[in-house]
């Protein structure tokens, strides 16, 4: 029985094998983004294919972490995936309680592929131990019922207890040994790595290796055209036409490769410009396709001498290639004491309102402690209600949050240090009322301006200090072919001219990667997406796509 057992096992893996090899392509570098140039990467596909492993950090799932020793309870994991264990036996062990592996490891008992770690009681498992080479050879012949032995194949392997399984495991071929091309020797007391144990399991299973597509490089491709200033790229989803906003007041279409000569918007007329004024941001709205709205973020003349200008939100109607400049409706305005520190971003979040980031006003260290002053919209992340053109102070304490992106209920807000500290928080569009700190905070750093109290208020899961850099410049959450990097938000420097990313879960860092400067330099001014998710960087007067080489 044991050996028809094995048999159909093998019969089942076989076919198993056939289906992953000829299943779904890979995406470039594979399912995960730490195991590139491993030797054993083929069989770590091979393994994620069949559904042996998920990777080793959930929810995200994206790395393997192939050099990390295998758990007990991990070992109990993949062999109960493997074989398709679902009977288990009841609390056999008194160390699993809680343990994330409990269910599996209590599957390899019923099974009768452990008995515990402790003879000869055997009431534990030590779930959390390293297992070792020997220890993973006895795991996998009451597994897959070897019974063949070699006869002395290694010479490190004398007189240990697990001598027999080490045996049968090479008899079967699931172990070449471990000092290549010699094979003379087995290392039993060593810990098995998670890369190792994905060869073991591929060659038991009767899996065939799956060739990965190497990954691809980040590089920039610039658009073969000169813009005015630009300083947002975007466009309505699914559109394929790429929106170009200029800061001097226009916005430019470029449709099937060609850039065309009327803009799509012009406000040159009515846009104030110098220092940080000028035509901000565009945002169209979740129904464009249906009912033509876009939103204008500008600063404008101020009717009043006491204010510098007016930061302006305006709905307009567009008809093609063009907007009504007749159709102007304003849904927001404020006025602004000094010409920097606009912010000036809009975005639709996922309840349907638009999203504006407002700076503190300007000068520097925030003279009119509008940061920490709810009643004012400067200093804040604003809501507003383009139905009703009606809006309130969504979060306050912000400096000038040049560029942010909303990703889901994510909001992603990279606020722009005054001279010591760059930030990026993430925060949810269900919540509301938040406080990101400044004056009182230039990142983690108190100022001194204000209570040095941390109640209350929301820290940046990401800062860097200008030792680094002198402005962030926020970007795009990427998805893309560039799988390292998808997920991530996208960010960099506006002195330094690098680029970097980080995925946020939850809070908290999930993994970061430097795609370095792309040759960028100084200037990185922006960053874009457009309807079909190409992401842009902006420098200078040239726009270029984010690309994989």
């Amino acid at each position: 029985m044991m050996r028809i057992r094995f048999v159909l096992l093998m019969v089942v893996a076989m076919l198993t094998a056939s289906v992953g090899a000829a299943g779904a392509a890979l995406p470039p570098g594979g399912t995960f983004v730490d195991d590139d140039g491993s030797v054993h990467e083929a069989n770590i596909e091979a393994l994620a294919e069949a559904g042996i492993t998920f990777g080793c950090n959930p929810p995200l799932g994206d790395r393997f972490c192939p050099t990390r020793s295998v758990t007990r309870g991990e070992m109990a994991a993949f062999l109960a995936r493997a074989l398709g264990l679902t009977e288990r036996t009841s609390n056999r062990f008194t160390d699993d309680d809680g343990s994330l592996f409990e269910a599996d490891i209590e599957r390899i008992a019923f099974a009768g592929i452990t008995r515990g770690c402790n003879p000869p009681v055997n009431d534990r498992f030590c779930p959390d131990r390293a297992v070792t080479r020997a220890e993973m050879a006895a795991f996998l012949v009451r597994a897959y019922q070897y019974v063949d032995p070699s006869v002395g194949r290694f010479s490190d392997d004398d007189g240990s207890m697990f001598e027999p399984d080490i045996e049968r495991l090479a008899s079967a071929g699931v172990t070449l040994g471990c000092n290549p091309p010699a094979n003379d020797r087995y290392c039993p007391s060593e810990p098995v790595r998670r890369d190792q144990m994905a060869s073991f399991l591929v060659r038991a299973e009767g899996l065939t290796a799956i060739v990965v597509p190497p990954r691809l490089t980040p590089a920039l491709a610039e658009l073969p055209f000169t813009f005015d200033s630009p300083i947002q790229v975007t466009a309505p989803a699914g559109d394929h036409r790429i929106f170009v906003v200029e800061r001097p007041g226009t916005v430019r279409v470029v449709s099937d490769g060609n850039l065309l000569a009327a803009p799509f918007l012009d406000l040159t007329g009515i846009t104030i410009g110098g220092g940080e004024r000028g035509l901000l941001a565009i945002a169209f709205h979740p129904d464009f396709a249906t009912n033509g709205l876009v939103y204008a973020s500008y600063s404008a003349e101020s009717p009043s001498t006491a204010a510098d200008h007016i930061s302006v939100v305006e709905e307009f109607k567009a008809i093609g290639n063009r907007v009504d400049p007749m159709s102007g409706r304003r849904v927001f305005s404020v006025s602004q004491p000094y010409a920097n520190h606009n912010g000036g971003m809009i975005m639709f979040g996922p309840d349907g309102y638009l999203y504006l980031g407002l700076g503190d006003g300007g000068a520097s260290f925030d003279p009119a402690g509008n940061g920490q002053n709810p009643n004012t919209a400067l200093g804040s992340m604003v809501r507003i209600d383009p139905a009703t053109a009606t809006s309130q102070n969504w979060a306050i304490g912000l400096r000038n949050p040049w560029r942010w992106w909303i990703d889901g209920t994510d909001m992603y807000i990279a606020d722009v240090g005054q001279g010591s500290r760059e930030e990026i928080s993430v925060v949810s569009t269900l919540d509301k009322g938040l406080n990101l700190g400044w004056v009182r905070f230039e990142g983690t750093e108190c100022t001194g301006l204000g209570s040095c109290n941390t109640a209350g208020l929301v820290f940046p899961v990401v800062e860097y200090t200008h030792a680094d850099g002198c402005s962030i410049t926020g970007g795009v959450v990427y998805r893309g072919e560039l799988t390292q990097i998808n997920g991530h938000f996208l960010y960099g420097d506006y002195c330094s001219g690098w680029i970097r990313s980080v995925r946020v879960i939850d809070g908290v860092v999930a993994s970061e990667r430097a795609l370095g400067s792309l040759g960028v330099g100084f200037g990185l001014v922006s960053f874009g997406q457009d309807g079909v998710g190409q992401t842009y960087v902006i420098r200078g007067e040239s726009v270029y796509r984010l690309v994989g080489r």
